[in-house]
C-alpha cells in the first residue's frame, strides 16, 4: 500500500490537504509582511476597522492564491467541482442563505425581546457614509475569505480523506478556535462558533455550492454586526442601528454578542438540522448534478 498515491495513483487527499495548508501559511506569512509594510508606508488611520480590513485581506490573498495553486497543480479537479464560481442555480443557493440568515436574525431579536430587555436606535447617521461602507465591505470580504478557507477546497479534500462528519467536525472546531482571540470571548461563545462551522459546512455538503453557506455567512453577519448593531463575535462596529440588551448573559451573550448565550446556541443547532432535513436544499444538488463536473465529492480508494 502506498501511503502518498492511491489506487489510481493519485495523490491521498490527506496529502492534497498537507499541501494545500502549507501553500496556505506560506502565502498568509508573505502577503501579512507586504501588508504590513505597506500600511506602515501609507497615511492610513489608526483603527480598528483599518486593521480589520488590512487582516481580511491579509486573509483573502492566501485563501484564493493556495485554493487556486491545488486545484492547478495538485488535485487537477476544475474549481466548479469545489462549489466555487457561477455554478448552475447560484442564485437561488444565495438567495436560500440570505433568507436562512434573515430568519435566524429574526428569531434572535424575539428571543432577546423574550428573555430580556431590548432597545433598538437608529445611528446609521452617527458614523461618517465611508465608515459604513467600509464595514459593509469588510463584512462581505470576511464571509468570502472564511468560506474559501474553511469550506470549499479543503473540506471538501477533507471529507474525501476521513468522511463527511469527522471533516465537518474538524474544520469546524478550527473555526471556533480561530475567534476565540476576539474580544470578550468564552468557552459558550466558542462552542457556538463550533456550531455556526458545522451549520455552514453542511449547507456546502447538501448544495455542493459555497453560494448557500455564503448566503447564510454573510446574511448573519451583515444583519447582526451591521443592520442591527449587536457586538459581533466580540467586535463593535459602525451600524444602520444599535441594539441594546439587558439580561442573563448566559442566554443572551453578554459583552461577546448574542453569539455567546444559548440563544444562539438554539438557533445554530436547529438551523443545522434545518438544513440537513430540508429536502429543497438536495434538490439544488440534484439539478446541479446534472451539469456539474462528475466526483463532486468522492471517497479516498
Amino acid at each position: 500500500m502506498n501511503i502518498f498515491l492511491n489506487d489510481t495513483q493519485e495523490l491521498r487527499s490527506g496529502w492534497k490537504f498537507a499541501v494545500y495548508v502549507v501553500l496556505f501559511l506560506i502565502i498568509w506569512v508573505a502577503s501579512g509582511l507586504v501588508i504590513s509594510m505597506v500600511y506602515a508606508r501609507s497615511n492610513l488611520p489608526e483603527s480598528q476597522l483599518t486593521f480589520l480590513c488590512l487582516n481580511e485581506v491579509a486573509l483573502l490573498v492566501p485563501a484564493i492564491a493556495a485554493m487556486l495553486l491545488s486545484v492547478r497543480f495538485v488535485d487537477r479537479r476544475p474549481l466548479e467541482v469545489f462549489g466555487v464560481g457561477f455554478l448552475p442555480h447560484w442564485q437561488r443557493d444565495l438567495g436560500l442563505g440570505l433568507a436562512l440568515a434573515s430568519f435566524m436574525s429574526t428569531t434572535l431579536v424575539a428571543g432577546c425581546y423574550a428573555f430580556g430587555y431590548v432597545s433598538i436606535h437608529w445611528t446609521g447617521t452617527q458614523a461618517p457614509r465611508s465608515t459604513l461602507l467600509a464595514t459593509f465591505g469588510l463584512l462581505s470580504i470576511a464571509a468570502v475569505s472564511e468560506e474559501l478557507v474553511f469550506r470549499g477546497f479543503p473540506l471538501q479534500i477533507l471529507v474525501e480523506a476521513m468522511g463527511q462528519w469527522p471533516a465537518v467536525i474538524t474544520m469546524s472546531v478550527i473555526f471556533g478556535a480561530m475567534h476565540l482571540n476576539n474580544p470578550n470571548a468564552s468557552l459558550l461563545g466558542g462552542v457556538n462558533t463550533v456550531l455556526a462551522g458545522v451549520l455552514l459546512s453542511v449547507a456546502y455538503i447538501r448544495a455542493r455550492s459555497l453560494w448557500l453557506p455564503y448566503g447564510i455567512h454573510v446574511g448573519w453577519n451583515i444583519g447582526l454586526g451591521f443592520v442591527l448593531g449587536f457586538p459581533l463575535s466580540g467586535l463593535d462596529l459602525a451600524s444602520l442601528w444599535t441594539t441594546g440588551i439587558a439580561g442573563r448573559d448566559t442566554i443572551l451573550g453578554g459583552g461577546y454578542g448574542p453569539e455567546g448565550g444559548l440563544l444562539a446556541t438554539f438557533i445554530f443547532a436547529s438551523s443545522a438540522l434545518f438544513v440537513q432535513r430540508q429536502e429543497y436544499f438536495r434538490s439544488s444538488l440534484t439539478a446541479r448534478s446534472q451539469t456539474a463536473p462528475a466526483g463532486v465529492i468522492r471517497r479516498e480508494p
